[in-house]
């Protein structure tokens, strides 16, 4: 599954902790992992100041780049702006709604990887 992790505001925001358990666990997991924003340089700073291993850095995709041809979507964003639902992906997950517990974020880790 390719999932999709913000850079502001989720990699770097108040849940950042918890959104790096989950960005490795789901990475541990085989899931493929994309780290995007609306400006690509954040991508590659947030990736070099996390050490973040093995992700794809991409500028976010609209619906509307992919031709709203959902088998090029992103199986799920991470993304901290709930008003961005037009970003090319099938599943939105809100950093708001992310669980404040590395057992919470384990189990969502869990509900994700059976998903697929």
């Amino acid at each position: 599954m390719k999932i999709a992790f913000d850079v502001s505001g989720t990699i770097e925001g108040p849940k950042r902790g918890y959104v790096l358990i989950l960005l490795k666990l789901l990475q541990d997991a085989g899931h493929e992992i994309i780290v995007w924003s609306n400006s690509y340089g954040y991508t590659t700073d947030a990736v070099k100041k996390y050490d973040l291993k093995n992700v794809e850095c991409m500028s976010k995709k609209t619906t509307w780049d992919c031709d709203n041809d959902e088998s090029q979507f992103i199986d799920i964003a991470i993304d901290d702006d709930s008003s961005q639902t037009w970003l090319a992906s099938k599943r939105f997950i809100w950093v708001s709604d992310l669980p404040e517990t590395v057992e919470g974020i384990k189990k969502l880790a869990t509900e994700i990887g059976s998903a697929t």
